[in-house]
Parts: structure tokens; C-alpha cells; sequence
């Protein structure tokens, strides 16, 4: 019974194992903003390890100085993964932002002018 659980349980991993290649292998070749195979993008530290070594720097300024580098290092890898929106993109999302506003504040004007006079009237 064991053994058959086993078997079902290795052969499901290979399974998803097999999907997940070809599902990255195709995430790989699509598009533009495909991260091309050249690209390095090297790992960072465990934020443990940069905690020792800060640890082991002596006193506070020094280490206070180690944590900001690890945390610039990991920000700038992480805006290399940002997909920035054209200037088309960020038009049409600056009127429709601007839009909405517009109408809830004018929603919410007419309501706040309803509710006074109706509390006007009920308090005289």
C-alpha cells in the first residue's frame, strides 16, 4: 500500500515537473519583455547572513551602514524586473485616475448637500 502511494506521489512530481519546464520554456521565448538568457542576475544574500556579517562589523554605525548597501542592492534587482508602462499607458491612466475622481468628489458633494438639508429639516 506504501509503496503504491510512493509510486503515484513520484510519478504526479514528474508530472508537474515536466509542465513547469515547458510552461518556462514558453514564458522564456514570448515577447519582448522575456528576460534574455545572457542577462546575470545574480542572487543576493540571505538577509541572515548580511545580519552576521553585520554582527561581526564591531559597532553600530558600521552595521547600520552594511544593512542599507543590502537593501539598495536588493532594490536595484529588483526595479531591473519592473516592466515600465509607455507614455501612451501612463496618459490614458493619469485621465482615467483624474476622471473618477472627479465624479466621486462630485457624487459625494451632492451627498453631503442632501444630508444637511434633509438634518436642516429635521431639526428645525
Amino acid at each position: 500500500m506504501k509503496k503504491k502511494k510512493a509510486r503515484r506521489r513520484r510519478s504526479i512530481s514528474k508530472k508537474s515537473n515536466v509542465m513547469s519546464n515547458a510552461i518556462i520554456s514558453k514564458q522564456k521565448n514570448a515577447g519582448k519583455e522575456a528576460i534574455s538568457e545572457k542577462e546575470d542576475l545574480r542572487p543576493t544574500q540571505l538577509k541572515k547572513d548580511v545580519y552576521k556579517k553585520a554582527d561581526n562589523g564591531g559597532f553600530a554605525l558600521k552595521r547600520y551602514f552594511i544593512v542599507a548597501r543590502q537593501f539598495l542592492v536588493e532594490s536595484k534587482v529588483e526595479l531591473k524586473k519592473v516592466t515600465w508602462p509607455t507614455k501612451k499607458e501612463l496618459l490614458s491612466t493619469t485621465a482615467v485616475v483624474i476622471v473618477l475622481v472627479l465624479l466621486i468628489a462630485l457624487f459625494l458633494g451632492i451627498a453631503d448637500l442632501g444630508l444637511v438639508k434633509l438634518i436642516k429639516n429635521v431639526f428645525g
